[in-house]
């Protein structure tokens, strides 16, 4: 099966191009798969260490002492990635409505990198003070000797949610999303689906389950108001 990457700046940009027929199917996170809900269908889930799940992780400069939890990080200047990431940034404002807080009366400044990688690397440089980051990321930069990561340090990981899903667009033909889900669940039986893999940290993809976005539907839920807040410790665990 031929395939062409189209990589794109935004979540938002990568949901449009699925909603106009521009692309099939899309690597992105479990917000903005719960927010498409409605165009878009789960086609595999990345295994990360063979299971479904990763978490957000604060972290600030390996410098820092002290924080060692959100409310610690008040007053910083602070690095989102995506306005449509879970763990860059719906994870961290959602908690701060616990603590009865918003992102502009909490942090002293914040900013979007859009990129997760860049916000490693705008905590290690001191342009932020903390940041919010997918673990995976995180931690798959910490193995392959990233010096950013090694300037940065993990204040807290949230609990466990769904894994950024692979996705096509509901009006796909399903005979080619099955090919394609097919492919991709069988990817660690050959040697072309086994490099790819490896090239990820990934060890599989699995075939997605709803059950594993309710995490991340309480969170969106919370984020427009129609769920209350629910306690801090809920949403993060120490470090």
């Amino acid at each position: 099966m031929p395939v062409q990457m189209i990589q794109k700046a935004t979540y938002q940009e990568a949901l449009e191009a699925l909603r106009s027929d521009e692309m099939e199917a899309a690597w992105i996170c479990g917000f903005p798969y719960v927010v498409a809900r409605g165009f878009v269908r789960l086609c595999a889930q990345p295994g990360w260490h063979g299971q479904p799940w990763y978490q957000s992780y604060l972290i600030t400069s390996a410098k820092r002492t002290a924080p060692h939890s959100l409310p610690g990080l008040k007053g910083d200047v602070f690095a989102f990635d995506d306005p449509l990431s879970n763990s860059g940034y719906l994870v961290p404002v959602v908690a701060l409505r616990s603590l009865n807080q918003t992102p502009q009366n909490f942090f002293r400044a914040t900013f979007f990198t859009y990129s997760l990688h860049k916000v490693v690397e705008a905590v290690a440089s001191g342009l932020a003070d903390s940041g919010t980051v997918d673990g995976y990321i995180w931690e798959v930069l910490l193995k392959n000797g990233s010096s950013s990561a090694l300037k940065t340090r993990i204040v807290a990981k949230s609990r466990h949610y769904g894994f950024p899903p692979i996705v096509t667009r509901k009006n796909l033909d399903m005979g080619l999303h099955l090919r394609l889900q097919n492919a991709l669940l069988k990817a660690q039986t050959t040697q072309q689906g086994r490099a790819l893999l490896q090239s990820l940290d990934l060890e599989s993809f699995l075939l997605p389950q709803e059950a594993w976005f309710l995490g991340i539907q309480e969170l969106t839920e919370i984020l427009n108001g129609t769920h209350p807040p629910i306690p801090l410790s809920e949403i993060y665990e120490s470090a």
